[in-house]
């Protein structure tokens, strides 16, 4: 029978040729045709360095169940959190360059990380860029229970009294500190930076800290349910699932802070299964409820091309390392 298969396999290709040698086709052009094609043939192991049910994990499933539904192969979500992101995007960077192992990441660690880092265990040409899914706007809340009710009420309590006010991050270097960063430097301002290990939100609540960033994803339910008090969005305009939150913007020209979500391929990956993943992922995003999914969360739907996405991740990173400078913003 394997005899048979291979008598047939090779009829087909030899078939393939000659059309192709009729009709004009390169035979590498063929080649890049039948991979393309192929892709996926098996399961795509899709790496979040984040904990099961933290924002990317969520939207990275809701991603994988509709490549899943659309190409007929399972997508095996693979949580490796840890290090800002290193773990996981080390995890890629050193995976077979086939399209079966996939990274799911946000701006840490390719915008942020090689600034803040000394030493990392991935560069940037390990990976190949596929798409930037959305972006993630983080939201300025403090307690419902704090006398700051305003972005302008913040600076100017922060301006009476430098260093005296406490701002909480994920961590130093995290998006969450990067972000806030930036926001006290365009108001000319200064707090102190209370780090966390874990979420921050609930000492927020408590007001043993007075204000910090959180994802949308995170801040909404808490503003929703009464425990926080928003003041202000990092994006650049108001965001639907908060439409009278205003976008600090609206008071510092041209501020902008989100993070976002992307999909990377180990670098090698060829260029038919990048076209491949593309081709999936546009029509993933562009489809109404995975849309109307994001929104509610208070993301902003992207879907760049490859090349697009490129000139972003530039962009992207030369903003966020002038913060890192001009902050001395550095981890072991």
């Amino acid at each position: 029978m394997s005899g048979l298969v291979f008598r047939i396999q090779a009829l087909f290709s030899r078939r393939a040729v000659m059309l192709a040698l009729a009709f004009g086709v390169s035979l590498s052009g063929m080649a890049r045709a039948q991979t393309q094609a192929a892709y996926p043939a098996k399961a795509v192991r899709l790496v979040v360095p984040f904990p099961a049910g933290t924002s990317p994990d969520v939207v990275a499933r809701l991603w994988g169940e509709r490549f899943a539904k659309a190409t007929g192969q399972p997508v095996i979500v693979e949580n490796r959190p840890g290090a800002s992101t290193i773990m996981g995007a080390q995890v890629v960077a050193v995976a077979p360059a086939d399209g079966y192992t996939l990274l799911w990441t946000v701006n840490n660690t390719f915008s942020i990380n090689p600034y803040v880092y000394p030493k990392l265990p991935y560069k940037a040409e390990d990976f190949a860029p596929v798409t930037r899914i959305l972006s993630v706007p983080y939201v300025l809340v403090v307690s419902a229970e704090s006398r700051i009710r305003s972005l302008a009420d913040l600076v100017r309590e922060a301006k009476a009294h430098p260093n005296a006010m406490s701002y909480a991050s994920a961590g130093i270097g995290q998006g969450t500190h990067v972000a806030m960063a930036r926001l006290l430097n365009t108001a000319g301002v200064t707090m102190t930076h209370v780090p966390y290990k874990d979420y921050f939100i609930s000492d927020v609540i408590a007001q043993r800290v007075d204000v910090a960033f959180d994802a949308s994803t995170g801040a909404i339910p808490q503003i929703k349910g009464g425990r926080v008090r928003a003041l202000g969005v990092s994006s650049t305009k108001r965001i639907e699932a908060l439409p009278d939150v205003p976008a600090i913007a609206e008071t510092f020209p041209g501020f902008v802070g989100d993070s976002w979500h992307g999909i990377f391929a180990p670098g090698k990956t060829p260029e038919p299964v990048i076209a491949a993943l593309m081709a999936y992922s546009r029509r993933i995003v562009e489809a109404a409820d995975f849309q109307a999914a994001l929104r509610d969360y208070g993301l902003t739907p992207a879907g760049e091309a490859p090349d697009e996405f490129r000139k972003f991740l530039v962009d992207d990173a030369r903003a966020w390392s002038k913060v890192v400078r001009d902050n001395q913003i550095s981890a072991d």
